[in-house]
């Protein structure tokens, strides 16, 4: 008993050293908590004609904010509505109407916002625009089985083939052909395509029937030297883009037939020549175009174009076949969801373009539009399967610069 009671004395001893201990040592304070800071400066006002871009580029400071995600909004306010025009830091405003704007920018750092307004003019400038990208720049198509239409219609060289392309253009109504894969044409627009938030853009207007969707490539004229410069090429990036079937930086190369050499026949009636054309590619393929009892053997390839002619591009698969138990003579052909000329949708986005590294550009608009033959395919006796493009149009297009 005595020993028990020595026990809880000592335990009772200790439990009170402790405690006094812990009651000596000092509480931490904690850190004051401080929301994050912007100060937003820019220009108090703009001025620019229609349809041209002029560039706004705020001067924004941040503090307290690491590791604080940031975003930012520009917004006009039109007939009693905000409407929302871009969500990167710069804003390249570009406006069809003349009048005078109010644009609200809006900085949010976590749950602090900061906002600033500039006035932007918009002049009108006297002149008048159309919908239709109305010029050809450039025009070459590849191997087709109606070449021989252009010697008969002044498209024997180079250079007046792209007169032939600009007549069928102005026509409304006749198609300009681009021949196989790779066969390309340049359009210019006499305005810049606005890349409208949030809308489609523009349209590709192509014959559809049993033909190859075309690839769109787009240009900003960012320099204002009236030229599509290489380096200002992106790509759309349609339906087809990340499929494991398409082939990116593909390059094929057409060459001369030999009119000497004797037919080589197929074992179908329409094959008149199986080794007609020649052709090699980047992936070690070789093959021929065939010569079907359609056409005749000086069809298929341009007599300007020498020994040899070269393409690059992306590759499309595009689903065919045979329905015709194996005779070859009659074909179904698919298409492509969205995103090309000739797809199941071709109202394109402009902020579907992309660099060739796959990275999504941020562009103002455009000024230019190419649109090439994705595909590399023939059906049966109706030969090569080719893109045909009627027009290209601006699908928010003001044609008065009144508001």
């Amino acid at each position: 008993m005595k020993k028990y009671i020595n026990y809880t004395l000592l335990l009772s001893t200790l439990l009170f050293i402790c405690s006094c201990s812990s009651d000596d040592d000092p509480i931490p304070t904690p850190e004051p908590q401080t929301n994050p800071t912007i100060e937003v400066t820019m220009g108090s006002s703009f001025a620019v004609d229609r349809y041209n871009v002029i560039k706004i580029e705020p001067t924004i400071n941040i503090a307290n904010a690491e590791g604080v995600p940031v975003s930012y909004q520009w917004s006009i306010n039109e007939n009693g509505t905000d409407s929302i025009i871009g969500k990167e830091k710069t804003l390249a405003f570009i406006s069809p109407r003349n009048g005078a704007y109010t644009v609200d920018f809006t900085v949010t750092c976590g749950n602090i916002t900061q906002k600033k307004a500039t006035q932007v003019t918009v002049k009108t400038n006297g002149k008048t625009f159309t919908k239709q990208a109305g010029k050809v720049i450039d025009y070459l198509p590849a191997p087709f089985d109606l070449y021989w239409l252009f010697q008969y219609i002044g498209g024997e060289s180079r250079e007046t083939l792209l007169n032939v392309a600009q007549t069928n253009l102005d026509s409304g109504s006749e198609a300009i052909e681009l021949g196989t894969f790779g066969g390309y044409v340049v359009l210019q627009f006499d305005h810049t395509v606005i890349n409208t938030y949030g809308k489609r853009d523009f349209f590709v207007n192509c014959n559809n029937t049993n033909k190859s969707p075309a690839i769109i490539q787009v240009a900003y004229d960012a320099n204002k030297n009236g030229i599509a410069d290489e380096d200002e090429w992106y790509e759309i990036a349609g339906s087809e883009h990340h499929k494991s079937t398409t082939i990116k930086d593909y390059e094929i190369t057409y060459y001369e037939p030999d009119y000497s050499k004797d037919p080589v026949p197929g074992k179908l009636a329409w094959q008149v020549n199986t080794e007609l054309l020649k052709w090699s590619d980047n992936k070690g393929g070789v093959g021929y175009i065939t010569q079907t009892d359609r056409t005749s053997s000086d069809s298929y390839y341009p007599a300007w174009a020498g020994k040899s002619f070269s393409f690059t591009g992306t590759k499309l698969y595009l689903p065919t076949k045979d329905v015709s138990d194996g005779e070859g003579t009659k074909w179904n052909v698919g298409t492509y969801d969205w995103g090309y000329g000739g797809a199941k949708d071709s109202t394109i986005d402009i902020d579907w373009a992309v660099n060739k590294d796959g990275d999504k550009v941020n562009l103002p608009g455009i000024d230019f539009v190419r649109l090439y033959t994705s595909s590399f395919n023939e059906i049966g006796p109706e030969g090569l399967l080719t893109a045909k493009i009627l027009s290209v149009e601006d699908l928010n297009f003001v044609a008065s610069d009144k508001n």
